[in-house]
């Protein structure tokens, strides 16, 4: 289990990077970010094919469409959705919205896997699961207030970003389920290689994707945009480092860990997301952010004992 725990938090690790590429490239449309993201995550996943061709051959035509719908749901569509409401509705109000992830995660996928001997009983897992909602609630107060005075201006580009902000919500609280429940059910079957079909599946996807959104765009617009080294460059590591390399951590923890308590390690996304773009603007945290993440901590390991107790018997 605690090498679950440590793959997991290194997933976070590696994807809290990914609420700073919006604000590295405030010019450039989200359509483009998400789709060139993953666009390099899909080239970087075609050489790999050969390396994981004897596994990959096992796959069947039912697994290559199952990764295929996460590769598109849980990383395209997500990816895009978020990048929408960072830009339209700010960080503060995404920054909540993925707030709510762990603990619908831990609560829908502790439900569907009731009856297994996996699953907690709901009083046994409330209370990690209020502390984490209880720090999500503190560590948000002034990004609250924020969103309260962006929402009093009315402004359709916020609202538009709110909404964006509510599906990426749901499609990153179900792509944790359904991606850990094809793994926990594949038991053999490398995280690695998982992670390259998904990249490989993404590809084409994505490639039409950003082309149509080019096509959609003012004519004469540079298919890479102002800056095109810059953005190829952010893309391009977000792509390997934040796509790749970050599911394939996230996948070998959703083998080794319930999914009700693997997805509540999502709060070390928002955790280093906070502590990622405080670096940026050079500020230290604010008190209520600080206690705020403090309680986030103790709900994960309230869980991650809860768990523990369950597995021995206890």
């Amino acid at each position: 289990m605690v090498v679950g725990v440590f793959y997991g938090i290194a997933a976070c690790m590696i994807w809290g990077f990914v609420y700073l590429v919006p604000l590295v490239l405030p010019t450039y449309d989200p359509a483009y970010i998400a789709a060139g993201r993953f666009v390099s995550f899909g080239l970087l996943a075609g050489p790999l094919v050969w390396l994981e061709r004897r596994e990959l051959a096992h796959y069947t035509f039912k697994d290559w469409s199952y990764v295929a719908k996460l590769g598109v749901i849980g990383n395209i569509a997500y990816f895009w959705c978020l990048t929408y409401c960072i830009q339209y509705a700010g960080a503060p109000f995404a920054g909540m919205c993925m707030a709510l992830v762990p603990v619908l995660v831990a609560l829908v996928s502790n439900w569907r896997r009731r009856g297994s001997g996996e699953a907690l009983p709901f009083a046994k897992l409330a209370p990690g699961l209020i502390l984490i909602l209880a720090g999500m609630v503190i560590a948000n107060i002034t990004e609250f207030e924020l969103v309260v005075q962006s929402s009093r201006e009315g402004s359709a580009r916020f609202w538009f970003g709110v909404f964006m902000g509510v599906l990426a919500l749901l499609t990153w609280t179900w792509y944790p389920i359904r991606n850990a429940e094809w793994l926990l059910a594949h038991p053999a079957r490398s995280p690695r290689t998982w992670s390259t079909a998904q990249g490989l599946t993404t590809l084409p996807f994505a490639v039409i994707f950003y082309l149509a959104v080019w096509a959609c765009d003012e004519p004469g617009t540079p298919l890479l945009g102002d800056d095109p080294w810059w953005f190829v460059f952010v893309v391009a590591a977000s792509g390997i480092i934040c796509s790749w390399l970050g599911i394939v951590l996230w996948n070998a923890m959703s083998q080794r860990l319930p999914t009700a308590l693997g997805g509540q390690l999502i709060v070390f996304e928002t955790i280093f997301a906070v502590i990622y773009a405080h670096a940026l603007r050079m500020a230290w945290p604010a008190p209520t952010m600080v206690a705020g993440l403090v309680l986030l901590l103790a709900g994960v390991l309230l869980s991650l004992r809860a768990f523990q107790r369950v597995r021995k018997g206890v």
